[in-house]
């Protein structure tokens, strides 16, 4: 299908995408775009006030598709997200040699994950100029997935009446499926010490940087196991040199496919907070939050079946692997649905060094096509 795909098309609305920032929490530019070029299609377009809970300036897309030729399947959804990492400076779109990266080099090309974006676009644009036999689609494109996936934490999915879902939200080549999922733990700590002046009277002191250090120096970090990571990701303390810190933060997160093994190395992670502060006399307060659950689905399920079939239609291998990264799809699994993400030739994802490559784009969008023309019985 991917002959059928309007190259100059998809990528004039992928690089429109592009211009817009839409950081996290800042997406009302974008999803009145969206939802304009949405309904425009004839798509039936709401959008939600999740925004209210987020904190954010915008909510979900939730837009149905009602088949003009129906091929008598049941309905799926596509689910991809508005926003991007924070966008330090200009995005300056360019295609040079098949490769759409950022002219500006000190700032991200924000292609996670509007490359999916357009090509859903897209997709629903060949599948009615072409009157190709689909059930009903339902759009998904949520807000706020990089800081927590707060957008579908917030969604009702009962707008949704879909069970199979597909998000494209992995990174490398078309081709992998993913299947599994993390299990997310946040770990929030903050070391209570005691300000004194530096030079002066240190002793009268207690640093809380030296109390989060210790801290820390305790901890595993990094990859744990095939199946396990953790990573301390932020500290903050202090506001001057010549001061002894009183207070500092750290920002603490788990990963695993396992959760008896994500449940080991928080409770592990929480005894090195509390032995960082006792052998400095600081105080420490805490906070474990479950971010998400993890998923695992079969590979003789319906999407991977799907996906898999799509996939052989474009000539392209495919192979079905565990993820260590959440995305949307933990979520909407978690609310009883059954999705799986799909990679969208998206590379080095939020760096400076973010680049998508044309044919993958196209790709993308024939992908698509072909899973929303499977039948489901």
């Amino acid at each position: 299908m991917t002959n059928m795909v309007n190259k100059e098309r998809l990528l004039k609305s992928f690089l429109e995408l592009l211009k817009i920032k839409s950081p996290s929490k800042n997406e009302k530019e974008i999803v009145d775009c969206v939802s304009s070029k949405l309904e425009d299609l004839g798509l039936d377009v709401y959008v939600d006030d999740c925004w209210k809970k987020t904190g954010g300036n915008a909510g979900n897309i939730i837009a149905q598709y009602i088949a003009d030729n129906p091929s008598g399947s049941r309905p799926i959804f596509l689910t991809a997200h508005l926003d991007t990492v924070e966008v330090n400076g200009d995005i300056v779109p360019v295609i040079k040699k098949g490769i759409i990266s950022n002219k500006n080099k000190d700032c991200i090309l924000g292609g996670d994950n509007k490359v999916a974006v357009a090509a859903i676009i897209e997709a629903l644009e060949v599948i009615m100029e072409n009157k190709i036999p689909t059930g009903d689609i339902y759009v998904v494109l949520t807000v706020s997935e990089e800081i927590g996936l707060l957008g579908s934490k917030n969604l009702d999915t009962r707008l949704i009446k879909a069970k199979y879902g597909f998000a494209f939200d992995g990174d490398g080549d078309i081709g992998t499926i993913i299947n599994k999922a993390p299990y997310q733990n946040s770990i929030d700590a903050q070391f209570k010490g005691k300000s004194a002046h530096a030079g002066v009277e240190p002793e009268k002191g207690i640093n809380s940087i030296q109390a989060a250090a210790a801290a820390i120096n305790k901890m595993k970090i990094g990859r744990i196991d095939k199946e396990t990571t953790s990573n301390v990701g932020k500290i903050e303390g202090g506001i001057a040199r010549n001061i002894v810190p009183e207070n500092t933060k750290l920002e603490i997160e788990a990963r695993s496919l396992d959760p008896e093994k994500l449940e080991n190395i928080t409770s592990d992670m929480v005894e090195s907070l509390k032995s960082g502060a006792a052998i400095n006399n600081a105080g420490l307060d805490y906070k474990v939050v479950r971010e998400y659950d993890g998923f695992e689905i079969s590979e003789n399920e319906v999407p991977v079946q799907i996906a898999r079939y799509a996939l052989q239609r474009l000539n392209i291998e495919s192979k079905v692997v565990a993820s260590g990264g959440g995305s949307d799809v933990n979520i909407f699994n978690s609310k009883g649905m059954m999705a799986i993400n799909l990679s969208s030739g998206m590379e080095n994802i939020h760096t400076t060094r973010e680049f998508v490559k044309v044919d993958q784009l196209i790709k993308l969008a024939g992908l698509i096509i072909e899973i929303c023309r499977y039948v489901i019985k």
